[in-house]
């Protein structure tokens, strides 16, 4: 739920449907002692299938991008809807092919996954999975929770990024950088460094958005 005068982060639909509901109060609208009058909100929606992501490039309709140094030495990522909350349930793999003599160098500059501890599955985490493979690789451990930012460096020209949210628990993700970098520049692997308007009358308002792909919202100002 939201009220008072702030402007919430933007809101992502878990799937294809999505209902926002405007609950106005009579008492508190007409009330003598109030500060002031409240007039509501203007929003802006958007039908989406890219799930927020506007960099790389999607694989089919499904949450797959591809980032490759023939097409962009340097670029940003960053997870479903960021900085909103991501959704639940859903796998997003990243990419990235450099050239024969290239490694990929990944910095993230914002990084909060609900988890907690290890991010196993017993903890009910959410987590971010890096790989030199399309497989799972051993050498990486699960990273959730709220950290500081941190780089990371695949050992050859391909790397993966892998995000994986349960039904439980959400958080605004993550936002890194990326770049293809000549592989004798490094030789460490990781390091780490610390329109829809409502009305003002007393009445309930329910919309009804339905289509076959996820549904942003953003609140563009409150009006009072």
């Amino acid at each position: 739920m939201y009220c008072g005068a702030f402007l919430p982060k933007p809101i992502m639909s878990q799937g294809t449907k999505l209902v926002l509901q405007f609950v106005g109060n009579p008492i508190t609208q007409y009330d003598d002692n109030s500060k002031g009058n409240y007039y509501g909100f203007k929003a802006e929606f958007r039908f989406l299938k890219n799930f927020g992501i506007i960099t790389g490039q999607q694989l089919g309709h499904d949450c797959i991008f591809t980032y490759n140094s023939t097409v962009k030495k340097t670029g940003l990522f960053m997870s479903p809807n960021f900085p909103g909350f991501y959704p639940h349930n859903i796998i997003c793999h990243f990419y990235f092919y450099g050239d024969s003599e290239e490694r990929v160098l990944i910095r993230f500059d914002f990084f909060d996954v609900e988890g907690i501890s290890s991010c196993e599955y017993l903890t009910a985490s959410d987590y971010v999975e890096f790989s030199n493979f399309m497989s799972t690789d051993r050498k990486y451990r699960k990273f959730c929770g709220k950290r500081e930012k941190f780089n990371i460096r695949s050992d050859d020209r391909f790397f993966r990024v892998s995000l994986y949210t349960n039904d439980r628990f959400d958080r605004s993700g993550f936002r890194a950088y990326y770049s293809f970098e000549r592989k004798s520049k490094s030789s460490d692997n990781t390091s780490t460094r610390g329109y829809m308007i409502s009305q003002t009358e007393s009445v309930q308002l329910t919309f009804y958005l339905e289509v076959n792909i996820l549904i942003l919202i953003t609140l563009l100002y409150l009006l009072n």
